[in-house]
């Protein structure tokens, strides 16, 4: 067999080729990123613990300030399992040598499995658990016990089984006493209560009960009425409940008073601190590594120094023996406790070192110098709150400490023998508000562009030269990276860093976004969610809030406005703040709006909480300016700025049964693509377009009667209802307006003759209900509607008929959907044009997932009760059902839980086909982009450019082997044709 060239060009096809596989592959966990988050960690309730007996290693348990249990992996810090609670300041405990956790919040208890974080079992109570205690290891009796109070002065200790939590026996006192503790040992079940003294403080009244039938063995009250005030004088021992010792001081911090449950006897620690006199706090820390003794370390804390003091305390003897004392150190100092094999080992972590020391001498067993990591410009996030430690032993001399240390910050870290292992930033639960930010220079040069096309051709020329300049300063670093990224490209690896990234289709946004703890943060949504940099704004005192009202983007900075009218800009790039402005004191206050002037600066007009508006004299707004207030007993009003004070031009007052439960405009950035929608026969229906419109949905307390108003902003007038009986007000309700269309969603009861069954009875179903309304200017095709002969219309009165023409009343279609699950937000995608479809999203709070739904599925215009028609499939309609599922195609985290997120912000990317989103609350924070129809203008990653260029190099060989051989053969037909 003879080898032509046109063999040989087809055996390089063959090599090249490979089996067909899709263009857009999933970019499932590589285009997204998801913050998982606890909340910031309690130090009551965060320890290391073995999730079973036959473990080696630890999980480090914390149930947070966010209410949010769950089990960290201390090799790398990630989440093993963690479960939302319900909120409330919760209890955490853990059964030495079980297989649970023991949570109780409000009056939900409630064991875990501990490695996998399942639910066991669980009891619920209407009381509120105010104590819990477990049984350790050699107690009597294991099993999980608790106090309750009731609404009385009864007050109630439940031992329940460990593997079922069924009921064991139940222990009454009606004395009135307030609980305070519960702890549990081998004399028994040690019962701590306040009770209050005669004249003034209180006395600490112990009931000791026997472990397995709940009898009193005995009742004793110490006499601590002068030292102690209230249940904060008591101080907490880090790991009560594992053995029988109460601590608490005078009230001049000089003094700490021990009692061993179950004794008269109370033993007194002065504190010997070369800065006693000054102590501000006192923490104390304690373990029991053998039977009958308790090592104890007194950690006293002044505004500068810190120092501690170590004692043992002999239960049998009850006796208290002070051992040694640490000097003072300057600057923040955690202490933890731990217990490997006989041995009691305390650690000291500050912002320098970690240090090691046994419970029976002073001599340190080690010291590692901390190393810590840099985490971009996160700012301050040195200081120290609490932490918690495990140590093992690897010889006489030689010792491995790791510690899970809570910055002041608020952040995460584990140190391991100095250097830090992983680091969680925890400071970034609690999102209250978000902005996305283009720090690439895009808006820069749209403001470049828009002045060059004002200006006279030879000034734009000259912009347009110097613009030119200033790029080309880049040009030398962009040259040298040129390779790199080629390469990069064609292996489909992902792109070196050489400075900035090149952000070509604008997906690398920044997200701000502000917490409820004070703090601000910038995160790069194009690098998986990376910090940029982290600062505290404001000081928040414990359980106050931070309420930021917007986050407004001006280029390189950022305006933040905060309730009372206070307001900054930071810098978006370094994170500094500037610019402070303090708002009005004023009690009347209750938000701010920002306008624009008749010289085009925006300026701050006050919103009052009666919804009326508090316009300074020097303020001169925009006269066509119409602003929409919202008071305290929620009636909306309109104002019209045109004259020297607000003129109210129109209220909409809900009845007095009826509340507003949702309110939804019409997003700055919807831009409109086309005004009519083309039919499948090639008609047009046009678009009911006006950017002043408003949802509002009441309820009604009575009788449950839900109702949504369109209101034309500028008239005040209704342009279109909606009501729906048997409305649960207490399901969420959610609403969104966007171009010409709306939805919302309610939880509802209805016949089957109102879901159209054709059932014929009026047997009553509840389920939830999404409602979607699409708005037109008529009925008919290619008609313009009742004005569509008229060149001018007024905005005042949209709906009049007078004896210039009649109304413009649109014409509505709306379609009702039962889906399986609550929606508590709702907004839709944005593209840069509006001309890709937009997708709903919601947050879906039960599936803990966030849900794109496509723009088709929701058309009111599908054909119900048949199939579509040729014309109506071309249109991309198809028949309609009363059940929407939620496609798991839709979910947008995919595997992943999304916990604790309320809200989403969607922003366009420099690509028509993609939107950005970012889904933030009170705990995670997630972040994608989604193309609603398809990334039809970008190649995906599955994309084989190297195959691409191998089938074009050797198409171009073939061609130029073939070339001489059809040309010679040419040439031959044509001699034999002579």
């Amino acid at each position: 067999m003879r080898w032509s060239a046109l063999h040989v060009v087809w055996l390089l096809l063959l090599r090249l080729s490979r089996p067909i596989q899709a263009i857009y592959a999933d970019e499932a966990y590589q285009v997204d990123f998801h913050h998982v988050l606890l909340g910031i960690p309690r130090a009551e309730t965060t320890f290391l613990h073995r999730p079973s007996p036959a473990s080696k290693a630890s999980l480090l348990y914390s149930l947070s300030e966010r209410s949010v249990l769950g089990a960290i992996n201390p090799k790398d810090g990630s989440v093993v399992w963690r479960q939302q609670l319900d909120k409330g300041r919760g209890l955490l405990k853990a059964p030495a040598g079980g297989k649970t956790i023991i949570s109780a919040v409000n009056g939900t208890l409630q064991a875990w499995d501990a490695a996998e974080g399942r639910l066991v079992w669980d009891r619920k109570s209407s009381e509120e658990i105010k104590a819990l205690g477990v049984s350790g290891n050699g107690d009597a009796g294991r099993g999980v016990y608790m106090v309750m109070q009731r609404s009385g002065s009864k007050a109630i200790v439940r031992k329940l089984s460990e593997d079922s939590g069924a009921l064991l026996w139940e222990y009454e006192n009606e004395s009135g006493d307030t609980p305070y503790e519960l702890s549990v040992s081998k004399a028994g079940i040690h019962y701590v209560a306040l009770h209050s003294a005669l004249l003034q403080g209180s006395k600490i009244k112990v009931t000791t009960l026997e472990p397995s039938s709940g009898i009193t063995l005995s009742s004793i009250t110490l006499n601590a009425d002068k030292d102690i005030s209230d249940a904060r004088s008591i101080i907490p021992i880090g790991s009560a409940g594992t053995f029988p010792l109460l601590a608490w001081s005078d009230r001049s911090l000089r003094n700490v008073r021990f009692n061993i449950l179950g004794s008269n006897d109370i033993v007194n620690a002065k504190l010997t601190g070369e800065k006693s006199k000054d102590i501000d706090r006192i923490q104390i820390h304690a373990a029991s590594p053998v039977e009958g003794k308790v090592d104890v370390l007194v950690h006293c804390q002044s505004e500068t120094l810190h120092w501690a003091e170590v004692y043992q305390v002999d239960i049998k003897a009850q006796a208290l023996n002070k051992i040694y004392q640490l000097p003072s150190l300057g600057g923040p100092t955690a202490f933890s406790v731990t217990v490997h094999g006989d041995t009691t080992y305390f650690i000291r972590t500050t912002e320098r070192d970690v240090t090691l020391f046994s419970s029976t001498s002073d001599q340190s067993l080690g010291q590692w110098t901390l190393q810590p990591k840099p985490h971009d410009r996160m700012m301050r996030l040195l200081g120290i709150t609490h932490a918690v430690s495990e140590v093992v032993s690897k010889g006489t001399s030689n010792y491995a400490v790791r510690s899970a240390v809570l910055l002041t910050s608020g952040d995460w870290k584990l140190v391991y023998n100095g250097e830090e292992s992983w680091f969680r930033p925890e400071s970034l639960s609690g999102v209250v508000e978000a902005a996305w930010a283009d720090t690439d220079g895009h808006g820069d040069l749209a403001d470049e562009l828009a002045a060059e096309s004002h200006s006279n051709v030879v000034a734009a020329y000259l912009h347009r030269l110097k613009r030119h300049a200033n790029d080309a300063r880049g040009f030398p670093s962009w040259a040298k990276a040129l390779p790199d990224r080629i390469i990069d490209s064609l292996l489909g690896r992902e792109p070196r860093s050489h400075g900035a990234p090149r952000d070509s289709f604008g997906f690398h946004k920044v997200v701000i976004a502000a917490t409820d703890s004070g703090r601000l943060f910038a995160l790069e949504a194009g690098d998986k969610g990376k910090i940029i940099w982290s600062v505290q704004a404001s000081e928040i005192e414990p359980g106050q809030h931070w309420a930021v009202e917007s986050i407004e983007i001006d280029h390189d900075n950022a305006r933040v406005r905060v309730s009372g009218g206070d307001s900054f800009r930071i810098n978006l790039k370094q994170g500094i703040i500037f610019d402070n402005q303090f708002g009005s004191p004023a009690e009347s206050l209750k938000s701010n709006v920002v306008l624009p002037d008749t010289s085009g600066k925006d300026v701050t007009i006050q919103v009052n909480k009666d919804g009326s508006l508090g316009l300074p004299q020097s303020i001169r707004p925009d006269p066509n300016t119409i602003v929409v207030t919202q008071d305290e007993k929620k009636v909306i009003r309109g104002w019209t700025l045109g004259d020297a004070k607000p003129q109210l031009a129109w209220r909409f007052v809900p009845q007095p049964n009826e509340k507003i439960v949702t309110l939804a405009t019409r997003s700055s950035n919807d831009p409109v693509a086309s005004i009519g929608k083309a039919l499948g026969d090639r008609n047009v229906l046009y678009k009911f377009l006006s950017p002043n419109l408003l949802v509002v949905g009441t309820v009604t307390t009575d009788t449950s009667l839900a109702s949504f108003y369109i209101l034309d902003s500028v008239s005040g007038l209704v342009v279109h209802t909606l009501t729906h009986p048997n409305v649960d007000a207490n399901q969420p309700i959610a609403s969104v307006l966007s171009e010409n269309w709306f939805a919302y969603s309610v939880f509802s009861a209805f016949s089957d003759e109102e879901a159209d069954t054709g059932a014929g009875t009026h047997a009553s179903a509840q389920g939830h209900q999404l409602v979607v309304s699409e708005l037109f200017e008529s009925s008919l095709p290619n008609d313009r509607g009742a004005l569509g002969s008229f060149s001018n219309s007024s905005s005042l009165r949209p709906l009049a008929v007078d004896s210039d023409g009649p109304g413009n009343s649109p014409y509505v279609i709306t379609q009702t959907y039962l889906i399986p699950a609550a929606i508590s937000f709702m907004t839709v995608s944005t593209t840069l044009q509006g001309i890709t479809p937009r997708s709903l999203l919601c947050v879906v709070p039960s599936l803990n997932s966030v849900i794109a739904i496509p723009r088709a599925f929701l058309d009111p215009r599908r054909p119900v009760g048949r199939d579509a028609t040729a014309t109506e499939m071309e249109e991309g309609l198809f028949r309609h059902y009363a059940v929407l599922d939620f496609d798991p195609k839709w979910v947008l985290n995919h595997m992943r839980e999304v916990l604790g997120v309320n809200k989403v912000i969607t922003s366009p990317s420099l690509l028509e086909s993609t939107s950005l989103v970012f889904a933030f609350g009170s705990l995670d924070m997630f972040g994608t982009r989604i193309a609603p129809i398809g990334g039809f203008d970008m190649l995906g990653k599955g994309f084989n450019k190297i195959q691409l260029i191998g089938t074009v190099v050797a198409l171009a060989i073939g061609t130029g082997l073939l070339a001489p051989m059809a040309r010679k053969k040419q040439t031959d037909t044509r001699w034999k044709g002579i």
